[in-house]
């Protein structure tokens, strides 16, 4: 198998099957304005109003985007482009369109991004956590009415809320959610709560993806990292079925013909983690593709 062809198998795998269709609903956009009230959008743009720059929470791995994620985050995926070495970088950049499009929504560079799924009975939302290396907010706006950093985008119709990280939301309702979560004298329920108890059991990485919508698992968890100078791939099971544990531990027999330094499953309680180490990104890839096919 051709490097670029393996690298586009598993970034189908994991952009569609744990991201699903929402993305579309995403960067199209929100269009209903539940905001009856008339506001003049602001099409004489400053790229860059330090007014709007108030949120100050930064993140550094999944667990504390989650932390700041209203519950019922079913599909959660970070990536932090700083802190990648440069193959990965450049994997994430090419075949993973998500960064583009973030890109595209602030006309500046990636350097964080986080996104969660969020479902809650029937329905359905989503929260995009970024920041860029250049900050701007160069997209027409209103500022919603009584509040004094909440923009609507013209555009998309989402609500932007700006700072470190960005704020990203299909409504007012969600944004302000992670405002109370961040900022709330009480002590908030957030996502976190769904996944800390497999969160606990591996390390933060600059690549993680958290799952609760697969056929194999309750909970399914992806990270990886460069680590020593080899690539580290871990991913984490909450109940995995009996296909997933026999392909787990064939794939271990074999791991020496295939290359890796360390190829180790461990249980606990209910959970399974199962981390390969190898030189080479690609084969660290392929493996956790074949895992979970």
């Amino acid at each position: 198998m051709k490097q670029q062809d393996a690298y586009k198998i598993l970034a189908a795998f994991l952009v569609i099957t744990m991201l699903g269709s929402v993305f579309a609903y995403m960067f199209i956009g929100n269009k209903d304005n539940t905001n009856s009230e008339t506001v003049t959008p602001n099409t004489n743009l400053e790229k860059y109003n330090p007014d709007f720059w108030t949120v100050s929470q930064p993140f550094n791995s999944i667990s504390d985007a989650l932390s700041m994620t209203p519950p019922g985050a079913i599909v959660t995926y970070f990536v932090d482009l700083e802190n990648m070495p440069p193959q990965m970088t450049q994997w994430v950049r090419q075949e993973i369109t998500v960064i583009q499009e973030v890109d595209s929504l602030y006309k500046s560079n990636t350097s964080k991004m986080y996104y969660a799924s969020i479902k809650e009975g029937d329905n359905n939302s989503f929260l995009l956590l970024s920041t860029m290396t250049i900050p701007k907010n160069d997209f027409e706006y209103i500022v919603i009415p009584n509040t004094n950093n909440i923009l609507q985008r013209q555009d998309t119709g989402a609500i932007n809320i700006m700072g470190t990280p960005v704020i990203y939301a299909p409504t007012e309702k969600v944004a302000s959610d992670v405002l109370e979560i961040i900022y709330g004298l009480n002590k908030s329920v957030t996502a976190y709560d769904q996944y800390d108890n497999l969160l606990s059991k591996v390390e933060p990485a600059p690549y993680q993806i958290l799952n609760a919508n697969v056929s194999f698992a309750k909970q399914f968890y992806i990270g990886l990292n460069l680590v020593n100078g080899s690539y580290e791939g871990t991913t984490a099971y909450l109940d995995a079925n009996s296909t997933v544990l026999k392909k787990i531990n064939q794939s271990k027999a074999n791991s020496t013909e295939k290359g890796f330094e360390q190829f180790s499953i461990n249980h606990s309680g209910n959970y399974t983690i199962v981390k390969v180490v190898s030189p080479e990104f690609l084969n660290v890839i392929r493996e956790l593709n074949e895992e979970t096919n």
